[in-house]
């Protein structure tokens, strides 16, 4: 890597000369534009990469990175994650508690396992500290076990994470299942995806949380689980899955599904066949992201803290990293029923 000192010998300056063209103070000290066009020159032809850490340091500022990072597979450009609904709202969570602290600014990093180097290359120079969201491969959390650096996690479900955040999922399938029986539904269909993580996560949480339920109502329900294999398009993905159980032989009266996309799916199934929302079939999706107001008919959700995942999990590292103790090291965030117009009482089926 070029060096202050290389550039000044390709273009016979001092070193503090160059630095001064560098640092964008030449003018300052009248250093001639002929001057700094030979520096600026010399620098892109040997590749100069400043090292900010370094001058901030000299300076007296050392601002402190913290670095969100993520899942990404091998070549896949993190696109899944950045472009889903969810997404957003948590990460301006996060964005809004690392700005009330003006010493600070995030990154990011998408790592795939052929990442650790790269990942170790951030933990020595830059970062403070790190927040995670959701399965990281055993190669990036050993990598992030050998750093002094706190880590806080979104949604982990490993047992690597110390400090974690998560969402209760035992209560949003809970108020989702207390509202449908109360409507009178007693056939409801659970649409379930596999996660990604095998030692489980959210979808697996949800699953087992209604399985519970079905369980505690005994024979007064007749309840069913559609396992839908993950794809890109989730939306999709429901909208087949809903086009098998809607032509079967037992039509549930009521369709909860592990997410927003797959309802969104439900509801386009139930278009395609002709079969009326709410009238002759409820839905009820969990997340309540943006789209879910926008459909027809409105889809009611039980909606997941997505802002205060990420505000929660900032605020909680900037605590570990300024050396002050946690209150509490895991943290499980209520969630709350949305009801809009794709769930109505059974009693007005025809």
């Amino acid at each position: 890597m070029a060096t202050l000192k290389d550039i000044a010998e390709a273009t016979n300056l001092s070193i503090s000369t160059v630095s001064r063209v560098l640092s964008g103070t030449a003018d300052q000290v009248g250093i001639a534009e002929e001057t700094q066009r030979r520096v600026w020159e010399a620098a892109q032809k040997l590749n100069y990469q400043p090292n900010m850490a370094a001058r901030n340091l000299k300076l007296g500022y050392q601002p402190k990175c913290v670095l969100f990072l993520y899942h990404e597979t091998a070549g896949g450009g993190g696109q899944e994650l950045v472009v889903h609904p969810f997404f957003s709202h948590m990460l301006r969570g996060i964005h809004l508690k690392v700005a009330e602290n003006r010493d600070y600014y995030l990154a990011y990093f998408g790592a795939a396992e052929e990442d650790r180097k790269q990942l170790a290359g951030l933990l020595e120079q830059t970062v403070n500290g790190v927040i995670t969201f959701g399965a990281l491969s055993k190669a990036i959390w050993d990598e992030l076990s050998k750093w002094d650096r706190p880590v806080v996690s979104i949604e982990p479900y490993v047992p690597q994470a110390k400090c974690a955040i998560y969402v209760n999922n035992d209560l949003a399938i809970s108020q989702a299942m207390e509202y449908l029986r109360s409507l009178g539904h007693r056939r409801i269909c659970f649409f379930f995806t596999p996660d990604a993580n095998e030692a489980g996560g959210p979808m697996r949480e949800r699953v087992e949380a209604f399985q519970r339920e079905v369980s505690m109502a005994g024979c007064d329900v007749e309840c069913s689980v559609k396992y839908i294999a993950a794809e890109k398009n989730a939306v999709e993905a429901g909208v087949k899955a809903a086009l098998e159980v809607l032509n079967g032989p037992e039509r549930p009266t009521a369709i909860l599904t592990c997410h927003d996309l797959y309802g969104i799916g439900v509801l386009e199934a139930a278009r395609r066949l002709d079969i009326k929302v709410p009238e002759e079939l409820s839905v009820v999706g969990i997340d309540d992201i943006d789209w879910a107001s926008y459909t027809y008919p409105p889809l009611t959700t039980v909606e997941i803290p997505k802002e205060e995942l990420g505000s929660a999990a900032a605020s909680m590292l900037i605590d570990l990293i300024q050396g002050q103790p946690v209150k509490e090291s895991l943290i499980r965030l209520p969630t709350r029923l949305i009801e809009r117009g794709s769930a109505a009482p059974l009693a007005a089926s025809p």
